[in-house]
């Protein structure tokens, strides 16, 4: 066994820890790109294949360097993770076409909402339909177009009203089902059901409720703050803008967006469920008139569109950089890096469960800030070591999911070269030439406005620390409580 495993493993010149010079390059190429404002996905995927071809001239035996990473790329937590993607994306497709947001206002408007009301049921709405499509770019590129600019005329505070739309975006990054962080951050702690499926409702149940907290201290801090005493125009401009958003049939849409959230944490299966709700949410669509087949896919001067091939086009990008992140993660655990590296945590570091936590966290904080572009790309980054640390020390995969996903959506959705910041920034300027009063805000200004934020960050924080919440995994993987919280118990070990 042992001569086995010895021919398995890759060798690099100057170390085990050359085998972390893709990752490095990757990394570096990122952040400039982060800092710069320019973060862009195909040069991302580019930054990781120069990554992997200098690697190669460290390994002592390329045609195995090369075998590794191809045993990467095609590993079952990677392709896993692809399939869902894809077939998120065509649900959310079909959601954002059949005019669920437009639905979303037309409820806030017959409720005659003001100021910092407003603010509050913007980051509801927003909350909804990133639970709803799984997307918080999507979310906030559309929240940004509608309830922004509204949001303005109806008194809101403009900093906190983009805070809102951040932060129901990273809600619903943090609680959807469907969302790509919480696919990545369950699908990579390698912890499967009896049928091979990740076991996704699993972990969105056991983070509901630190999501829930967050998201109420978040609702009575936007209610403070979120509006002002001078709308910037007058309340008849308001009525007009809000009405060209009147659509109260696509609320009809939030019927499958409820099915899928309800089978996927009834544990039918990511799969099941989003198959379930693709095909309900066509036949709830066509028959309330919300859209036509034609509008999902139709053929046009050569060329196929609707919303089914915009769904898998949005996510072909990403699925490809995950895969070859996952290929350089591979590289990690073929050369022994990773195991060096959490045995040396071990030893100097990790002493309790409480220090696996801190240091799960920790580490994905970290990742985040670097790698603020793409929060789903500092996931990947940080899952294998998470998972590493994670195994060695008994903690249950649904722990460390949930300590991975937290700390992802918290400083993404708020550092001023965030993707997310800047993608609303982009958004607010576009919104700017149709609507005068529409002014773009300074990216630092919304350090602080971002509260799910900042408080899913401090709530998972003071979890690792008491250790609430705290499971470990069982020997047959099943979940294990301590009566002592900062001890493994006899039944993990």
């Amino acid at each position: 066994m042992n001569e086995n495993k010895t021919d398995q493993k890759v060798e690099f010149r100057g170390g085990q820890f050359a085998a972390l010079i893709p990752f490095i390059i990757f990394i570096v190429i990122t952040i400039t790109l982060s800092f710069m404002r320019a973060a862009n996905l195909n040069m991302m995927i580019a930054a990781g294949l120069i990554g992997l071809m200098v690697g190669m001239f460290f390994a002592k035996k390329p045609s195995k360097y090369w075998e590794v990473i191809l045993e990467g790329l095609g590993s079952k937590v990677g392709m896993t993770a692809v399939l869902i993607w894809l077939i998120v994306g065509i649900f959310g497709g079909i959601l954002k076409t059949g005019h669920i947001v437009e639905g979303l206002v037309w409820l806030s408007s017959i409720l005659g909402v003001r100021g910092a009301a407003f603010t509050v049921i913007t980051f509801v709405a927003s909350a909804i339909f990133a639970v709803s499509t799984g997307t918080g770019f999507g979310t906030i590129a559309t929240m940004g177009f509608i309830m922004y600019p509204a949001g303005l005329l109806m008194g809101a505070n403009p900093i906190y009203l983009a805070g809102a739309i951040l932060s129901g975006a990273a809600f619903g990054d943090n609680m959807a089902p469907v969302s790509d962080t919480t696919i990545i951050s369950a699908t990579s702690q390698l912890y499967t059901k009896k049928d091979g499926t990740a076991d996704i409702g699993g972990v969105v149940r056991t983070r509901a409720k630190y999501a829930i907290i967050a998201g109420i201290i978040s609702i009575i801090l936007y209610a403070i703050v979120g509006g002002t005493s001078s709308p910037t125009v007058a309340t008849i401009e308001a009525n007009e803008i809000l009405s060209s958003y009147t659509y109260p049939l696509g609320l009809l849409l939030l019927i499958p967006t409820a099915i899928v959230i309800f089978l996927a944490i009834k544990g039918k299966g990511i799969f099941i469920s989003l198959t379930i709700g693709i095909f309900t949410a066509i036949i709830i669509g066509i028959s309330a008139g919300l859209f036509n087949f034609s509008d999902l896919v139709r053929l046009e001067n050569g060329n196929v569109l609707g919303a089914i091939p915009d769904g898998i086009g949005g996510m072909t990008t990403v699925s490809i950089l995950l895969m070859v992140v996952v290929a350089m993660g591979q590289l990690l655990v073929k050369s022994g890096t990773m195991e060096s590296t959490v045995d040396w945590l071990n030893n100097r570091v990790i002493k309790t469960p409480r220090g696996a936590d801190l240091s799960i966290f920790t580490l994905t904080t970290v990742f985040s800030i670097l790698i603020a572009a793409i929060n789903t790309i500092a996931i990947i980054c940080a899952a294998p070591f998470v998972n590493a640390i994670g195994s060695k020390n008994h903690i249950h995969p649904y722990r460390r999911a949930n300590l991975l996903d937290a700390a992802s959506c918290s400083f993404p959705f708020f550092v001023p070269y965030g993707g997310c910041v800047l993608l609303l920034i982009g958004t607010m300027q576009t919104v700017s030439t149709t609507y005068s009063f529409v002014t773009p805000l300074d990216p630092f200004s919304l350090f602080f406005s971002v509260f799910y934020g900042w408080m899913i960050w401090i709530v998972m924080l003071i979890a690792s620390v008491s250790g609430w919440g705290r499971e470990f995994e069982g020997k047959d993987g099943e979940r294990v409580v301590s009566t002592n919280g900062n001890k493994v118990p006899n039944e993990a070990l």
